[in-house]
């Protein structure tokens, strides 16, 4: 009966080590897939791969680090420096990310739109936007809470699928982590995960729409 005990109690220290783990790992991939990071990696890769017809000089570049990657992020210590936003916790977090999100894809379409921005830099910083938009939408007037994460992978992928070959499509395998980490984690449902998948493509096509009105081809 002891030894039965002692196994009993071996098995479920064991499985409770494997759960810590798995969650750590799922924590790890969600720092690792945050939108911000993933809109450097694509700005990145946009500059890297088109150049000028990117980005119309090298100070455009860091134009859109600052306002994609930078900005958004800011919400973040100032939640932590804001006795009143610190108590709200990871709401607080959440809804003001969405607004300094919002406040840098604004920025960055104005830098594009007022300092004749290439076809790259306008459907770049629309997506963003749009996508922000809906988001904002869903959060503030419908209390759907799509994932930002999902969201922050499927759209730099779609772009880059759309700009340099399918063959980029693959990372939409990212997807698959992404889903895993935040059902593990409790932080969305499947819905909210699909829905910010889904919109961020449906906003790169919006977004492709628009520019071809202001900057027709040819």
């Amino acid at each position: 009966m002891e030894r039965m005990e002692l196994t009993s109690t071996n098995g479920e220290r064991e499985l409770g080590a494997a759960r810590s783990v798995m969650s750590k790992i799922a924590k790890a991939l969600r720092v690792l897939l945050v939108p911000p990071v993933m809109a450097l990696f694509l700005v990145t890769a946009l500059y890297i791969g088109q150049g000028a017809e990117a980005f119309a000089a090298p100070v455009r570049y860091f134009e859109a680090v600052f306002a994609l990657c930078v900005l958004p992020v800011l919400a973040y210590p100032l939640c932590a420096l804001v006795p009143s936003l610190r108590a709200r916790g990871r709401k607080a977090q959440r809804d003001l990310a969405i607004v300094f999100s919002l406040l840098g894809y604004l920025m960055g379409a104005l830098f594009a739109l007022l300092g004749n921005g290439t076809r790259t830099e306008l459907e770049l910083y629309l997506t963003y936007l749009i996508s922000g938009a809906l988001m904002g939408l869903f959060s503030f007037a419908f209390r759907f809470k799509t994932s930002g994460h999902a969201c922050g992978v499927s759209g730099p992928f779609a772009m880059l699928g759309y700009k340099f070959g399918a063959g980029w499509f693959c990372g939409f395998l990212l997807l698959v982590p992404v889903f895993l980490s935040s059902i593990r984690l409790k932080r969305h449902r499947v819905s909210e995960l699909i829905a910010g998948a889904v919109i961020s493509v449906a906003a790169l096509a919006a977004a492709v729409l628009i520019v071809n009105r202001i900057m027709p081809a040819g």
